[in-house]
């Protein structure tokens, strides 16, 4: 039941596998923007400060849009301007805050979408980082200017210098032929970081600091810039027009047995007929053993390649312009399938089987389309593609102690699935968690936000695992430790000296994981810091252990700071080492972060923090 419910989930969301690709926005040079504004430019490099002020550093190159500007001196004289307009619009990018710093992206030049320095802020208001600016109303008495600003649902933004993505699904306001508006524009969904933020936001109007005081159907994109710098890259979008798919003359057949076969269904008469809208499997009046059958037209508004993807639970067999679209198949409840047609403008003929035999099975039909300009849309009633009496999720929250969960945990590991199946989950307080693998002593996770979904793992039978909630950070889920005889000795797997020991807690409640290794007596405690910024890691070693390394990160880049932090991959998080001798080799195309632990006073202790 759980995975059925999820996956109605994965197939409805806005930003779930969609069928075409998305535009980009060219940053190779400055010709996708208007007016070109000196503080704005292109480059290839960069790099913010996460100590120092506003302090931004690039190198020459394409592919990225900076602005740098001095915090302080305002005017919408310094934002910059897309020559592209939009209506309905689905729009993802990376961007990197400076510290202290402030912007935003305004949607249609009017609706602001804040990108702030909220890193560490407990609570999150409408002028945090991701949150739908205010209205303003000069007219007001002082105090009551400001209205309607709609804050994030929790602060997950990340540190200053680090790189953080952002999708938003925008509809455009509406207006009738004499330009009346006749609905308020909305934000469908703000993801910032992978978490869902927003979602289904109504904006009665442009918010403060609009480009124009007034609303349109079409509006360039605006980046904020002058509030302090920040840089963007990799700015894809959608954009939509306002047309959709639909019925026409569509009419239904209701048949009432133990179906396997069409054929089956077309040797009796239908029990009840009549017209429809949309698609709907309840027109049945039944749970079970039963057929519907549709034929009608679907009212096609521009030639094109179209993709309909079907949700059932049971049989559906579906023509779509004479042609078999989808062929007769089972699904269990909630489960889909997609297809890509080519359809001309017009009506085109349309035809559906859906008929359900199993007694355990939800019924459930759902029928969406989309193409390159029409957003992804149902031609079904709501009620049609939810399961009955879905499970509510289990979600396990932190406390004023540490919460631990052993599960499994499914994983990408070198890009393929994996699971870890002796994971221990440790939530906190201060809002940011990790998962450790007791098998290899490997601190392969971390998150910000909510600790853990574990529905999987107690809805009915379950299957063990859990899931976090957050915005996650994948580390590495191979072995901490390593004795290499030899520098350039690659990181292998862990041998048969290691042992487990479990884990200790102490007066708090925080997991002191220990185990043996190459000789060694080893204990790993991982603590969160009190503003939720950064985790505190301390690996100490008792026993001999020669040419014993621990390896605190492996990527493609890593770099140091002039500050003395390593920069782990692109921009995904910092290391501050505070015990012990790191040292940057390469090995098999990556570079790796390497500390000796055995055989010198350092070697007994490795301090470091992840900071993100």
């Amino acid at each position: 039941m759980t995975k059925n419910f999820f996956k109605i989930l994965t197939f409805c969301g806005l930003w779930a596998g969609t069928a075409y690709a998305q535009q980009t926005l060219p940053l190779t040079d400055m010709s996708a923007f208007r007016p070109i504004k000196e503080n704005w430019s292109i480059v290839g490099g960069v790099s913010s400060s996460i100590d120092q002020m506003n302090v931004t550093t690039t190198e020459a190159g394409t592919g990225i849009l900076v602005c740098k500007h001095e915090i302080g001196k305002y005017g919408i004289d310094k934002d910059l301007l897309t020559i592209m307009e939009h209506g309905d619009l689905d729009i993802e990018l990376d961007f990197m805050m400076a510290k202290g710093s402030n912007s935003g992206v305004y949607l249609q030049g009017r609706y602001e979408i804040q990108l702030f320095d909220s890193w560490g802020k407990k609570t999150a208001k409408y002028n945090d980082c991701g949150g739908i600016y205010e209205r303003w109303d000069e007219s007001k008495p002082e105090g009551s200017k400001g209205y309607q600003g709609t804050a994030p649902r929790i602060n997950v933004a990340k540190a200053p210098g680090l790189w953080q993505n952002i999708k938003i699904s925008f509809q455009a306001p509406r207006f009738d032929a004499a330009g009346k508006k006749i609905s308020n524009a909305k934000i469908l969904s703000i993801i910032l970081n992978d978490v869902l933020i927003h979602e289904n936001v109504e904006l009665t109007g442009q918010t403060r600091g609009a480009l124009v005081d007034n609303e349109v159907a079409q509006g360039p994109l605006r980046f904020q810039g002058d509030h302090g710098n920040i840089a963007f890259r990799n700015i894809k979008y959608k954009s939509y027009n306002q047309k959709t798919l639909s019925f026409s003359d569509l009419k239904f057949g209701v048949y009432k047995g133990n179906f396997r076969t069409i054929d089956d269904i077309e040797k009796i008469k239908p029990t009840n007929s009549g017209n429809a809208n949309l698609l709907n499997w309840a027109v049945s009046n039944a749970e079970n053993e039963f057929a519907v059958k549709y034929v009608g037209k679907i009212k096609v508004p521009e030639a094109g390649k179209y993709t309909f993807t079907t949700i059932h639970g049971g049989n559906t067999q579906i023509k779509i312009n004479r042609q078999e679209a989808f062929k007769n198949s089972w699904l269990n409840s909630g489960e889909g399938r997609q297809m890509t047609i080519e359809l001309p403008a017009g009506e085109v003929d349309f035809e559906m089987y859906y008929w359900k035999t199993d007694g355990w099975l939800q019924p459930s039909l759902g029928l969406y389309a989309e193409s390159e300009t029409i957003r992804k849309h149902p031609l079904h009633y709501p009620n049609s593609a939810l399961v009955a009496n879905p499970t509510s999720p289990i979600l396990l929250n932190t406390a004023t102690e540490p919460v631990i969960l052993r599960s499994f945990m499914d994983i990408k590991d070198d890009g393929k699935g994996k699971r870890v199946v002796h994971a221990v989950s440790v939530g906190n307080k201060e809002n940011i968690h990790f998962t450790y693998d007791l098998d290899n002593g490997a601190l392969f996770q971390i998150w910000k936000g909510g600790f853990l979904n574990t529905t999987p793992m107690w809805n009915d039978r379950g299957d063990g695992s859990s899931k976090p909630m957050g915005s996650r950070t994948s580390l590495s889920d191979a072995p901490l430790l390593n004795v290499l005889d030899s520098p350039a000795k690659a990181w292998g797997n862990i041998d048969a000296s290691y042992r487990t020991r479990g884990y200790e807690l102490d007066e708090n409640g925080q997991p002191t994981f220990k185990y043996d290794f190459g000789g060694a007596n080893i204990s790993d405690k991982i603590t969160p810091s009190e503003d939720g910024k950064m985790f505190k890691r301390e690996i100490a070693i008792k026993g001999s252990a020669a040419n014993l390394y621990a390896r605190l990160a492996t990527a493609k880049n890593i770099t140091k700071t002039p500050e003395g932090l390593y920069i782990i991959g692109e921009n995904a998080y910092y290391l501050k080492v505070v015990d012990g001798m790191p040292s940057i080799r390469e090995s098999n195309g990556m570079k790796e972060l390497v500390v000796p632990m055995g055989g010198t006073p350092l070697g007994e202790k490795i301090t470091y923090s992840i900071i993100w």
